[in-house]
């Protein structure tokens, strides 16, 4: 069953589409500010994507990072409305050569069709003079680049936040090179952080210092408890409680022991 919600913030429009939602929350936010688009949505929801942006002219399109619900529609796009598709040089290997995706996202979200973006620059400007600078946040992706607008203290983050104190994992995410990208979007002035999936956070510099500071100090406990020897399956219970049907679905991609895994495995690469 799809969802769509419409909303707007501060001259910024959104179009959040998903086909269900659960605990882990699986839709998916196209922003809009003129004719730049941030982020393309999922493939399966491009019926409503496309209609939502066949309402004005789309320039270009900023894609925040490969995974399907990001750029899923991105050739769909270029093809349809003529616009360049930005994204950081990581992503377009994922996006021209294909990357796995795991059964569970093909029923979440669908497969993406292949194709060539453009290399995004380090800054765009729309016609109505909004500035766009990328901060390259690897950590969740490799190719994971956060938008900033100085002027209006405007944060698009893509999947960098999502939530303050997360207890799930990608297995191919590093939680570490998190931590140091959190740290690197706190160096610049921001107030309102537009996430993919979240949404609107008015307060979204405290938001990021939250999640950084939880993931800290999940960290240090998971170091510590390491140190006493005990094992990665009874950390991850004490702490993030026992795995649920979320890891069975995705088996094991994403799941609670991802998570201590990663920062055992880690730990030591961060002040």
């Amino acid at each position: 069953m799809s969802l769509v919600e419409r909303f707007e913030h501060g001259g910024v429009e959104g179009l959040r589409v998903g086909r269900f939602t659960s605990r882990i929350n699986t839709t998916c936010i196209v922003y809009r500010i003129g004719n730049t688009v941030i982020d393309a949505g999922p493939p399966n929801q491009w019926r409503l994507v496309r209609q939502f942006l066949s309402e004005r002219q789309v320039g270009r399109l900023l894609i925040t990072h490969h995974h399907e619900d990001h750029g899923g529609n991105g050739a769909a796009i270029r093809r349809e409305f003529g616009a360049r598709v930005l994204v950081h040089p990581a992503g377009r290997p994922f996006l021209a050569r294909g990357f796995e995706v795991h059964l569970y996202r093909r029923l979440v979200w669908g497969k993406p069709p292949l194709f060539e973006p453009e290399d995004m620059p380090d800054e765009v400007r729309t016609e109505d003079g909004v500035r766009l600078r990328a901060i390259h946040t690897p950590g969740h992706a490799e190719d994971l680049a956060c938008y900033i607008e100085p002027d209006r203290g405007w944060l698009f983050t893509g999947d960098l936040f999502i939530a303050a104190k997360p207890r799930y994992l990608r297995s191919d995410e590093d939680p570490i090179r998190e931590i140091e990208s959190l740290r690197v979007v706190l160096t610049h002035d921001f107030e309102t952080v537009y996430c993919a999936h979240r949404g609107v956070v008015t307060d979204g510099r405290a938001a990021i210092q939250a999640k950084l500071d939880y993931l800290i100090s999940l960290r240090e406990q998971v170091r510590d408890l390491r140190r006493q020897g005990v094992q990665i399956g009874e950390i991850t219970r004490r702490l993030l409680g026992p795995e649920d049907l979320l890891t069975w679905v995705s088996r094991g991609h994403f799941s609670k022991r991802n998570l201590v895994e990663a920062m055992a495995r880690n730990g030591s690469h961060v002040d």
